[in-house]
């Protein structure tokens, strides 16, 4: 399967041997980096009222793709979850203007962000990541799928509803990890899906859906080929992502 994003994914090798890492730093603590430039994207885009589907999605992927090609110790995650968030903006026609998002990162923290020439460093590192994704702007990203997918169950409409609400707020805890960097949008959307449809303790042999056929898993009628390790590959990455989120949590 070919979409828009199959050109920036990578394997977990290559996810092991990031520009960060060869300049000495751990894959924890790249990880680590991922999740706070990303945590610093969805607190200023959410405050400027801007929606996960699709801007915030969009910033935290060029957040991810960026950080393959260029190393945290030489470009800072601060002026580039800003940066990210300003050209995500006009990517998705969501567009805030730049001294808004410095304004609102500055009322979330004056000391992170109260350099006097932030709104220039964002500006000049907007240039720095088109150049870095050669000008690669289109993204499909995993919710509109999500909706779409859901759509072919014959699950009650109130238990759906819950359903499709509890893997939007997984997707949204997704958005730090480097999923995007290693599936496609749609085998994400199928693999949180089924996840939050297991969490509702309903069985997936027992699930009627549209077209339903002896043999044939619900998701074949979108891709072909999907294995079961891929889906669970993806669950136990986003399950692991937000099981440390919670601790983060309570440890604050």
């Amino acid at each position: 399967m070919v979409n828009a994003n199959s050109g920036w994914l990578f394997t977990a090798e290559q996810l092991k041997n990031t520009p960060s890492i060869k300049e000495g730093m751990t894959l924890k603590e790249e990880d680590e980096k991922r999740r706070e430039g990303c945590q610093i994207i969805w607190q200023v885009g959410s405050k400027l009222k801007l929606q996960e589907n699709p801007t915030l999605s969009s910033a935290c992927t060029f957040f991810h793709r960026f950080y393959m090609i260029n190393s945290f110790k030489s470009q800072p995650l601060e002026i580039a979850a800003l940066g990210c968030l300003f050209l995500a903006g006009k990517v998705e026609e969501t567009p805030k203007k730049c001294k808004d998002i410095v304004a609102v990162a500055r009322e979330f923290d004056e000391v992170k962000f109260g350099s006097r020439t932030l709104l220039n460093e964002v500006f000049m590192f907007e240039r720095t990541l088109l150049v870095t994704l050669g000008f690669d702007l289109y993204l499909e990203n995993p919710y509109s799928f999500l909706l779409t997918y859901a759509k072919v169950f014959k699950i009650e409409k109130e238990v759906m509803r819950d359903i499709v609400q509890f893997a939007w707020t997984f997707l949204n805890d997704c958005a730090g990890t480097t999923l995007c960097l290693q599936y496609e949008p749609e085998i994400i959307a199928i693999s949180i899906l089924e996840l939050s449809i297991k969490f509702h303790h309903i069985e997936m042999d027992k699930v009627d859906w549209h077209g339903k056929e002896p043999g044939v898993k619900w998701h074949e009628q979108f891709i072909d080929g999907l294995t079961q390790e891929i889906i669970e590959d993806v669950c136990h990455i986003a399950l692991d992502y937000y099981e440390g989120n919670a601790k983060i949590a309570a440890q604050s």
